[in-house]
C-alpha cells in the first residue's frame, strides 16, 4: 500500500468525502507530485483496498489521523494542470 500526502489551506471538514474529486497528491516515498481523480475518506475502513493519505496543512504540519485515498485515474503532473486550489471540485 502506498502513502500519499496532500496539502490543504482550508478547514479539513470541507474536504468532500466518498465522492470523486480531483486532488493534488505527493507520493511520500518518491515525492512525485501529481493530480489524480480519487475518492477520499477520513475513515480508512470505509474505503477497503485504498492507499493511505496523510493530510497536511500548507506549512507541513500533518493532521493527527491518516485518511484513505482510492485513486481512480492519474491526471498527470502538477505542472500540466491549471493553477488553483490544492483540492478542486
Amino acid at each position: 500500500m502506498a502513502i500519499y500526502e496532500t496539502f490543504i489551506i482550508e478547514d479539513p471538514s470541507e474536504i468532500p468525502e466518498n465522492e470523486e474529486q480531483l486532488i493534488q497528491v505527493r507520493d511520500a516515498e518518491t515525492f512525485e507530485q501529481k493530480v489524480v481523480k480519487a475518492i477520499v475518506s477520513r475513515t480508512p475502513e470505509k474505503l477497503p483496498g485504498a492507499d493511505s493519505l496523510r493530510v497536511r496543512w500548507q506549512r507541513g504540519q500533518s493532521l493527527p489521523d491518516m485518511w484513505a485515498i482510492k485513486i481512480l485515474e492519474d491526471m498527470g503532473s502538477v505542472m500540466e494542470q491549471p493553477r488553483g486550489k490544492f483540492i478542486t471540485d
